[in-house]
């Protein structure tokens, strides 16, 4: 199994506390230190502290990310408590189906794995199915909360629209036909010159682009005309001599033949100059403008923005008032 799938799995191995030899008396009572309490439920800090192991924390991370994680437990109780107090139930069909789902996902179904990391996590299968029906509840009573594109109202949309305008803004961009002329057998610099100006010759007296595209030079878009098939924009075009000649270009026009020095891609993964040129004649067969975006094209994600940014506020708050309503006491060693 991978490392990130240990990981993913160490969020829900939270459980009792195992040791199979004798530890001095000072760091027992370290580990079983109270640091938080949601009415009768306790967190330990062996807990927490075995959780933020198994995110490979360093000491320091540890000291700076343990209140974090108090939290987000303490959350979770709460919404816990919440399940019970509104008098829901979490069938056990559902916690088996789920458990099966983990199992094939994590570890492909492999079982004596699956217990050789419970063991390994000082965790019995009783306290993993446990923490999996918390899990599962925490994550009910929070999805409760979700709200819907539908709920943002179109003013709402439009004002993020406005605030928010350069996020949405656009560079031109252009889609290229091009036909290259590429050395072949030593061929030399005035050779390929003379076939690029031939080519452009016979595009001057009104020859298709695209036919004479297919019928010369070793584009590997020659089978289909030269077209690029994407529109790009300045920074998406590498070669200086290319992005220069595009976008000097309107709808519809060619360019003269240019000569281009070819890049390759380096041993160390870099892009650089290969030491080979070729003739480019470039056409712009389309053109976006740049600008901002209407808005008609962009509600959909604002209202997806929106609507993330109202969930995380009321779960804020539906959790604020749990607080309210429940003994919470936080203590974190020094």
């Amino acid at each position: 199994m991978g490392k990130n799938s240990l990981l993913k799995l160490g969020f829900f191995l939270v459980g009792g506390i195992a040791s199979t030899s004798v530890s001095p008396a000072s760091e027992l009572v370290e580990i079983n230190r109270v640091v938080a309490r949601v009415n009768d439920r306790i967190v330990t800090w062996g807990e927490i502290e075995r959780a933020m192991d198994r995110m490979n924390f360093t000491d320091e991370e540890k000291k700076r990310r343990s209140a974090d994680f108090v939290d987000g437990k303490i959350d979770r109780l709460l919404s816990i408590n919440a399940f019970s107090e509104q008098g829901m139930a979490m069938p056990e069909s559902y916690v088996e189906q789920e458990y099966n789902k983990k199992l094939m996902q994590e570890f492909n179904g492999d079982r004596k794995l699956f217990r050789d990391v419970l063991k390994g996590n000082g965790q019995s299968l009783l306290e993993y199915r446990d923490n999996l029906k918390e899990d599962i509840i925490h994550m009910h009573m929070l999805s409760a909360r979700k709200r819907k594109r539908e709920e943002v109202s179109p003013g709402r949309v439009e004002e993020y629209y406005r605030e928010n305008m350069g996020d949405f803004r656009t560079e031109t961009s252009v889609r290229l036909r091009e036909i290259v002329i590429t050395q072949q057998n030593g061929e030399t610099d005035h050779h390929l010159s003379k076939k690029a100006s031939s080519i452009w010759e016979s595009l001057k007296k009104g020859a298709s682009f695209k036919e004479l595209a297919e019928q010369h030079g070793d584009s590997p878009f020659k089978s289909d005309g030269g077209d690029w098939g994407v529109y790009a924009t300045k920074k998406e075009i590498r070669n200086d001599q290319i992005r220069k000649y595009a976008f000097l270009l309107k709808k519809g026009e060619f360019s003269s033949p240019f000569k281009v020095e070819l890049l390759e891609r380096k041993p160390d993964g870099s892009i650089g100059k290969s030491g080979e040129i070729a003739y480019y004649i470039l056409q712009a067969a389309d053109i976006r403008p740049g600008g901002v975006k209407d808005i008609n094209e962009v509600r959909p994600e604002i209202e997806k923005i929106l609507a993330s940014e109202i969930e995380s506020k009321s779960q804020r708050q539906w959790l604020s008032r749990q607080k309210k309503g429940a003994y919470v006491n936080v203590s974190l060693p020094e």
